[in-house]
């Protein structure tokens, strides 16, 4: 079976994702009221990033790595890795060229995080990326690279690459979508935001995932791409993306209702995405529910509760035309609709959707928008054209 999962009470969140739902960011770290409150007040909340504002960015690649249980140092860098600017983006919220401007974020987030901060920043992170995707490897003795702005040696331990790479991949991760692949793959023209299809990024993630596994001394490996030790072709990468894109799209002007036929196809559609790239949740969210809508409760059930823990082990979305915590909702819902054994089939039912857990059930699904029966809804109507 496609996707099956232990069995897990994957209703439930795990204490990470509960934090991160319920904005909860000192449970992630003791000090976040302090440094998030000083990020706020900056002028990252304003500053344009991919499909969001800078401070957000920030904050998610900050919470994937908590997620992914990262030192805290290292989740720290996440959260202000382009604090000085860096070799990718031209804003920065603090001076790395001066004392001054350096011990005043090292006193936010402390001397070890600062500095793997300003090496992330002033070194040239394409050709770092490309070396390890490429190669594989990192030298033992780590790897002296030039100051971007100086020419000036930097030298990076393995451990600090290690460090740096497994930022890059919750970066990508959270930013990504089909215009910056659309960008690199055809024209550097393309108008933003796109028709926001999946990122076309996580084969080239994989492999340098695997890099910092095996040579970046990491004190704790992240739990994607089956912890770091599987590589993700670039060609099912792309073919698993398309047929997921068609099956969520390809009905989209189509009038009337989904056929038993057609549903099957979907379905089959989604399975063979999920084979093809077994790293996103999105293509099992989705089959879950098509398959409630066939009444396949058990299967239906399964499909989300893998999905779930896919979302749990990334602690963000491939799909980003909906925010990490609507996914994680809509796929706690199917996962509880499944043991009810029910779902709606029409517009109102649909939308009085919403519990994820028995106790926030307060009434059956709606039939329709109107809780009023049809002769009262009738009569309404006359009272209304009487008037």
């Amino acid at each position: 079976m496609v996707g099956a999962v232990e069995t897990q009470d994957y209703s439930k969140l795990p204490p990470v994702i509960h934090a991160i739902i319920h904005e909860d960011e000192e449970a992630l770290d003791p000090e976040a009221a302090t440094f998030l409150r000083i990020l706020k007040r900056s002028a990252a909340p304003e500053i344009w990033h991919k499909h969001g504002h800078f401070y957000s960015h920030l904050h998610d690649v900050w919470q994937m790595l908590c997620a992914w249980k990262q030192p805290q140092a290292v989740c720290r860098l996440g959260l202000f890795h382009s604090a000085y600017s860096n070799s990718f983006v031209s804003m920065n919220l603090y001076n790395p060229d001066t004392p001054a401007g350096r011990q005043e974020l090292r006193d936010v987030i402390g001397e070890e995080a600062e500095n793997l901060v300003w090496k992330f920043c002033v070194i040239d992170r394409l050709s770092m990326e490309e070396d390890a995707a490429a190669t594989g490897r990192i030298p033992p003795e780590g790897k002296t690279f030039k100051h971007i702005r100086t020419g000036e040696p930097v030298h990076c331990t393995a451990a600090e690459i290690g460090a740096f790479l497994v930022e890059t991949l919750a970066d990508y991760q959270d930013q990504s979508f089909g215009w910056q692949s659309d960008m690199e793959q055809r024209t550097r023209q393309c108008l933003w935001p796109g028709i926001f299809k999946p990122t076309l990024r996580m084969a080239r993630e994989s492999k340098m995932a695997k890099c910092a596994r095996d040579c970046g001394q990491l004190e704790v490996v992240p739990p994607i791409f089956n912890n770091c030790t599987t590589i993700l072709q670039q060609e099912d990468e792309r073919e698993a993306r398309d047929l997921y894109w068609k099956a969520v799209t390809g009905d989209a002007e189509a009038e009337g209702d989904l056929t038993d036929e057609r549903r099957d196809e979907l379905i089959k559609m989604l399975e063979r995405a999920s084979e093809l790239n077994p790293f996103v949740a999105e293509p099992h969210a989705v089959r879950a529910q098509l398959l409630m809508q066939k009444s396949d409760w058990e299967a239906a059930g399964d499909a989300a509760r893998t999905a779930l823990k896919i979302f749990y082990d990334w602690a963000t979305q491939w799909d980003n035309r909906m925010p990490f915590v609507a996914w994680v909702s809509w796929t706690r819902c199917i996962l509880l609709q499944s043991t009810f054994k029910e779902w709606p089939m029409a517009h109102g039912g649909t939308e009085s959707l919403g519990a994820v857990h028995p106790s926030q059930r307060f009434r059956k699904l709606n039939d329709s928008r109107s809780l009023q029966s049809p002769t009262q809804t009738k009569r309404k109507a006359e009272e209304i054209g009487a008037a």
